[in-house]
């Protein structure tokens, strides 16, 4: 059997400890942090490979509530681009600025065939596109309009724009607060909505960015302090 190094062995003896004050996820991210070190790797890596990339992205709404998506789409493609461009490793990594997608999708009345068309244009040129389909988006709870609960369903795709192949899929669901829902009122809706927004943004692009999985998603003390403003 293999020795444990010493890492290990403190990583295995603090996640005991911490079982007996921690939910099991947070046991466990706690327990990738100590043996791997800070950030785990991006479920698709190919942003991070070494040379120039430069990637476009797209969002688009197929959800049935036009009124509480609009507007949402783009500002979602946008948060996206700028975390990626923040936060993925790889110095010659160049996003699309989201102002030419925006023309691009206006010239064409924001109708288009598939994100390989948009990727593609002359204007745009990337040689990945990051298509995100917002299968549902909410901020009221369903059963109770006077509370606020964010939920979004997105399926995430990104193509590879010379060869057309799909590099990712993969289909996220947000739920804001995770646990209970906070009261809507003056003074929160807007900054619910702006902080609901950002958080669809960051999850969806941590799924091609390295992460410290301890910090990845503070929903709950940010819901937290929404509730305080009412």
């Amino acid at each position: 059997m293999k020795k444990l190094s010493r890492r290990a062995l403190w990583a295995f003896g603090l996640l005991a400890l911490g079982t007996l004050l921690l939910p099991g996820c947070q046991a466990v991210a706690g327990l990738v942090y100590l043996i791997n070190g800070k950030d785990v790797k991006p479920e698709f890596m190919f942003l991070t490979e070494k040379g120039p990339k430069t990637v476009a992205v797209v969002c688009r709404s197929l959800s049935a509530n036009q009124y509480e998506t609009q507007n949402v789409p783009r500002a979602i493609a946008k948060q996206v681009g700028d975390n990626l461009h923040a936060k993925v490793r790889n110095k010659k990594l160049k996003v699309v600025e989201a102002t030419q997608v925006d023309a691009w999708l206006d010239n064409c009345d924001n109708i288009f065939n598939d994100f390989l068309e948009v990727g593609r244009a002359k204007s745009i040129d990337a040689d990945y596109v990051i298509g995100i389909e917002l299968l549902g988006f909410q901020l009221r709870d369903s059963h109770s309009p006077h509370l606020l609960q964010g939920k979004a369903r997105m399926q995430v795709r990104a193509f590879d724009c010379k060869s057309g192949e799909m590099v990712a899929n993969k289909t996220v669901n947000v739920v804001y607060p995770p646990s209970l829902p906070i009261p809507a009122g003056p003074g929160v809706d807007q900054p619910f909505k702006d902080q609901f927004v950002q958080i669809v943004s960051s999850q969806i692009a941590l799924l091609f960015h390295h992460h410290d999985p301890n910090t990845a998603s503070p929903i709950d003390a940010d819901a937290l302090e929404l509730h305080r403003l009412n």
